[in-house]
């Protein structure tokens, strides 16, 4: 019952997959569907044919008829593969990019971002993106081969059956449990290549950090090569001890089924030899008992084979609608974002991330009133990174409430909310894009404004000095591109904060990698720009609390003082230590 219902399984995926085909390219998809099934009978017609000429040449009879009807079978046979190919070429082409865009829209479609906390789902995603531009190609091959090799298969029993029914019986009751071997071992071969799929993340990993140019100075200085290698070679080898266990039995399994398959093609042929010796059937059966038999041979080792690795595929593809009918718990609001917001309240807010025991901000409460500008400081750990996604509604409270004015953030439009926020978040995007692209990101291109805020982010110099423009590719991957130091990177995020120029800003640590020189530069223009402006920035360094009108002060995940920086020193121990603490270090 449990191998029947995989079967069912297995067809439902086979019709999904030939719909996506169907949706991604009508036309193409049903020219395939016609050209396959003439693709397979041409065989048939070629050996009908032949085997009338032979019979007709025997008993005397015109045969011209029938050496035409040959001739033009044959070229079809030769010319149909080639046309076949084209328009699998192009229905891949279509059926790839289909894939590829639906997979980025679905994530488009996803605005909370606990997805990547779930691990299930995230090596799934992995796997799709690692494998989508290769997949397709293999589901249109193996998809058509299999249908194709199929009705070739089916028409080549049924004109057997004719002669010896029993025979064609026997030969089906071979083929069925060898296509079942066969889907069992596949099934095998994905499981482990999905287990596969978390170990070469760490393969990857570990190559990258002998090749990549980021860790180059690190993993010399410090000798890593030994080791790194060492960790590569042990998980390459238990990787593929794992996948060769599996071809092995795939071996053992395919000869013994030769065995059996030529064991019935060996009594068949000595069944119609024996016929046309008594004179019970004519000579050219004898011809056509060796053709289809070749045929069936080849047609059923490819049936078997490629609908084996075209359920590799098909498991893949069912991964595919997997992600696209993922949902979360996230409901998107239908309220549009306040023209002129008084204030921000935050209420009782406690929130644990997704698949995690441990609770990251516990009874958390304040109130910002528009335009004030907030220190967020506190340890590491201490839930500031956290509170700043919670803020944007990357995550949602787990208990608790966060609202502006009198709207709950949840009855917010979540575009029309993000419409009205920009952020420069401590792990940035480098886009490897033009400088321009980098800044503008999801927005029109407005010259004057890009160079405005390249200048007002300190990067005004860059242009001039550095003889870059803003159609420079920052990424030397790419050809004439260049890369930024890490110092000129956080700058251009900055530009893109500034670019965005939403009404409540976020800046997570954003001058963690500049001198103390720039980041009070920094601090300086970019206040000024937004003097109007609601503004959070997360910060190690308390000397940027002088920026702030409020200090928010957390710590293990609970508010431990919330007033201005003078307050703060006078009435909360803690904070006047940390603070007493980095002072120190700088005398």
């Amino acid at each position: 019952m449990k191998h029947l219902q995989k079967f069912t399984q297995y067809f439902k995926e086979l019709i999904q997959t030939y719909r996506l085909f169907f949706k991604s390219a009508p036309l193409v998809a049903t020219f395939v569907l016609l050209l396959t099934p003439l693709q397979a009978v041409i065989p048939l017609m070629a050996v009908a044919a032949g085997q009338k000429v032979i019979d007709q040449v025997t008993n005397h009879s015109p045969f011209m008829e029938m050496i035409v009807v040959w001739i033009v079978a044959t070229a079809f046979q030769q010319f149909l593969p080639s046309l076949s190919t084209m328009v699998q070429g192009v229905l891949t082409d279509k059926l790839t990019g289909f894939i590829n865009i639906t997979l980025m829209k679905k994530s488009a479609d996803l605005q909370s971002i606990s997805i990547f906390d779930d691990s299930k789902y995230f090596d799934d995603l992995q796997m799709l993106r690692d494998d989508a531009s290769w997949r397709p190609v293999n589901l249109i091959v193996f998809g058509v081969s299999v249908l194709q090799s199929f009705l070739t298969l089916a028409f080549m029993l049924i004109y057997l059956a004719r002669y010896n029914w029993w025979l064609a019986l026997l030969l089906l009751v071979v083929m069925v449990p060898q296509s079942i071997s066969y889907y069992r071992i596949q099934q095998q071969s994905f499981e482990t290549m999905v287990e596969r799929s978390k170990n070469a993340r760490y393969l990857h990993y570990y190559s990258g950090l002998l090749l990549d140019r980021r860790d180059a100075k690190e993993v010399r200085l410090f000798n890593m090569f030994p080791k790194i290698i060492e960790k590569y070679t042990t998980l390459f080898k238990q990787t593929k001890r794992d996948v060769n266990q599996i071809r092995k039995k795939q071996l053992a399994t395919s000869s013994l089924f030769v065995v059996l398959t030529v064991g019935v093609f060996g009594y068949g042929f000595y069944w119609f030899t024996n016929s046309v010796r008594t004179g019970a059937l004519e000579v050219g059966v004898l011809l056509m008992f060796v053709s289809v038999i070749g045929y069936i041979s080849t047609s059923m080792a490819r049936v078997v084979e490629d609908s084996s690795l075209l359920y590799d595929s098909l498991l893949w593809i069912e991964k595919y609608f997997n992600f696209l009918g993922y949902q979360d718990d996230f409901k998107n609001g239908t309220q549009s974002f306040p023209d002129d917001f008084n204030d921000i309240n935050v209420k009782n807010l406690s929130f644990t991330y997704p698949f995690s025991d441990t609770e990251v901000l516990h009874n958390v409460s304040f109130s910002v009133k528009s335009g004030e500008k907030i220190a967020v400081v506190g340890e590491n750990g201490s839930g500031k990174s956290t509170l700043v996604k919670l803020l944007m509604r990357f995550y949602d409270p787990t208990n608790g409430k966060i609202s502006v004015d009198n709207y709950d953030l949840k009855d917010i439009n979540i575009f029309d909310l993000h419409k009205n926020l920009s952020a420069t978040f401590q792990d940035f995007s480098r886009f490897k894009l033009t400088l321009k692209e980098n800044v503008i990101t999801g927005y029109s291109f407005n010259k004057d404004r890009v160079n405005n805020v390249l200048k007002a982010a300190g990067l005004g110099d860059l242009l001039v000095n550095d003889h870059l423009n803003l159609n420079t590719m920052l990424a030397k991957d790419f050809e004439n591109g260049t890369d930024l130091s890490g110092g000129q990177w956080q700058k251009v995020a900055l530009a893109r904060d500034l670019y965005a120029d939403g009404k409540i800003e976020f800046l997570d640590e954003p001058t963690a990698a500049l001198d103390a020189k720039s980041e009070s530069e920094i601090y300086q223009r970019f206040l000024k720009e937004n003097d109007k402006k609601t503004i959070f920035f997360v910060t190690h360094r308390l000397s940027a609390v002088r920026f702030a009108d409020k200090v928010l002060f957390l710590d293990r995940g609970k508010i431990s003082g919330f007033d201005t920086h003078a307050k703060l020193l006078q009435t909360n121990p803690k904070y006047k230590e940390m603070y007493d603490l980095q002072k120190n270090a700088y005398l």
